[in-house]
């Protein structure tokens, strides 16, 4: 993560030079190292990405950053800060990019607020420019967020290619983990599964909701909270303009296929162009870094010059005395610098783990809710209602009848007729729960993300999704019964029509008892139905 801080002063014991480029300034630090202010041997301004020294010793890392170097080439475009120079052997692996005078999206709206419709959608023509290029190129960025986003004068940029990927052959990264920023990472990247260019409009949908609104869509909190939200919750799309809501919606969509395309974003934006773009306050961040280049303008090379034959001698001995003193002083900054430095990764090092446990953790969480969520539910219909009825009314017809048996031995006729008519009833209702139990056939319904599997005794019928036109709990009377209604109305295949009663023009399929199962049927239906299961 590389975070923009703008133009501030070297430090004591930062590099003044590396490679053909001399460093004037500081323009942010991250985890992997710190991005500074740099001039060509012209005078350019350059960014220059400069590793942290103790992970130069890292084969891994330095692998990593050689695929960031070959893939940032890769790219070109015009919404994508151009490579001018690299070195990943160099004792310190360092990257240098044209500098984009402009702060990062996360800086802009963090000083000054959302920005307006017209603003969000020509920054989504331009991020879907830069992703066209970067899908173009084969690769997938996997990292796009709002501090990776520049805002130039003359369009967005998107840079950091430190977690890029290609879209075909071997990564650099291990299956399972998670690479990313938790709000931005999309569920296939949560979950661990294959991620392509897809998983780069999710995130280009979610800066969009932090342009117009100063949040993420889903919101702020731990890792794990963040993570879960985006696989099962869905995205908080309060405060985004009523005109962009549709096309964020869809780069939001928790199954990739259903997300636009780059070239679909581009065609949505319409004319939107990137031409006076900004609104003043972004303009006057641009005009602050513009000018801030020219107090930092390329230092001249020293050149060497004789002492004079002539000069006097103590006068060289106070001036080689005030030399050493500054050395000396210089020394101990650096040495002061490099604890501090030392301290600073210590610390950064620590974070770094927690995070990163943190996170592995939220990854197994998700995947384990996730595979969970997606296990199909079995619900059956239950023969014990009726038995339970059935012996509870016996009962109560054998007490009636002893009832009954005792009015006559006291001559109590009357008391003995009404409880023999009671006895007679209670029987026949107790027969009549009873033959029910004899007699209903086992039937049970598996609800999956794929359709519905219906069976009983004889028959079964699969019904995919597609298949069904709506799925509804319907009351008749004392029972609720799940019914199904097929998308082609003439459907009787596989026994549906003869096997299950008519209701409302669709199948009764399974009888529903009690307040428990209709709330397990309504979420697993709504769970894997989706917009197919009406709630009424």
């Amino acid at each position: 993560m590389w975070e923009g801080v703008g133009v501030r002063e070297l430090r004591a014991g930062d590099p003044t030079r590396i490679g053909d480029f001399a460093l004037v300034a500081r323009l942010g630090r991250g985890a992997m190292g710190t991005v500074f202010l740099g001039r060509s041997p012209g005078g350019r301004p350059v960014a220059v990405k400069v590793a942290r020294a103790e992970l130069a010793d890292d084969p891994a890392f330095r692998a990593r950053f050689r695929q960031e170097i070959d893939m940032a080439r890769a790219v070109g475009g015009f919404w994508t800060a151009a490579v001018v120079g690299a070195d990943p052997d160099a004792e310190r692996p360092w990257l240098a990019t044209e500098y984009v005078a402009g702060p990062t999206l996360s800086e802009a709206v963090s000083t000054n607020g959302p920005l307006a419709e017209p603003v969000v959608r020509a920054l989504m023509a331009g991020l879907a420019e830069a992703l066209a290029a970067i899908h173009g190129a084969g690769l997938v960025h996997r990292d796009l967020k709002p501090s990776n986003v520049l805002l130039a004068a003359d369009g967005p940029r998107v840079i950091d290619f430190g977690i890029a990927k290609a879209v075909r052959g071997a990564g650099l990264t291990l299956t399972g983990m998670v690479f990313g920023t938790p709000g931005y990472l999309s569920p296939e990247q949560i979950s661990g599964t294959e991620v392509g260019p897809a998983c780069d409009v999710f995130a280009l949908g979610a800066v969009m909701v932090f342009a117009a609104t100063g949040r993420g869509p889903f919101g702020e909190g731990e890792i794990p909270a963040l993570l879960y939200r985006a696989v099962h919750t869905g995205p908080d799309l309060t405060g985004v303009p009523r005109e962009l809501r549709p096309v964020v919606s869809r780069c939001l969509n928790v199954r990739p296929e259903l997300r636009p395309t780059p070239a679909d974003l581009l065609a949505e934006a319409g004319t939107a162009t990137t031409g006076d773009w900004l609104p003043g306050s972004v303009l006057a961040m641009v005009d602050e870094r513009t000018t801030a280049l020219r107090a930092h303008p390329a230092p001249r090379r020293p050149t060497l010059v004789d002492t004079p034959s002539g000069a006097d001698p103590a006068r060289v001995a106070d001036a080689t005395a005030a030399a050493r003193a500054a050395e000396s002083a210089r020394a101990a900054d650096s040495a002061r610098a490099a604890r501090a430095a030392e301290e600073a990764r210590t610390a950064a090092a620590a974070r770094a783990e927690r995070v990163r446990l943190a996170t592995a953790k939220a990854a197994e969480l998700v995947r384990a809710r996730t595979a969970a969520a997606s296990a199909p539910a079995v619900f059956a219909k239950s023969r014990l209602p009726d038995l339970a009825r059935a012996l509870l009314v016996g009962c109560g017809a054998v007490v009636f009848g002893v009832g009954a048996a005792y009015g006559v031995d006291r001559g109590d006729h009357a008391l003995a007729a009404g409880l023999t008519v009671a006895t007679v009833l209670m029987a026949l209702s107790a027969l009549r729960s009873l033959y029910r139990v004899l007699r209903a056939k086992p039937r049970s319904v598996e609800i999956s993300p794929s359709g519905l599997v219906i069976r009983d005794t004889a028959d079964s019928r699969t019904m995919a999704w597609s298949e069904i036109g709506r799925v509804e709990l319907v009351a008749d009377g004392r029972e609720t019964w799940l019914v199904v209604w097929p998308r082609d109305p003439k459907d009787q295949a596989g026994g549906l029509g003869k096997r299950h009663s008519r209701r409302h023009g669709g199948f009764r399929v399974l009888p529903v008892r009690g307040p428990r199962q209709i709330d397990d049927l309504s979420d697993a239906l709504q769970r894997h139905g989706g917009r197919l299961f009406v709630i009424t």
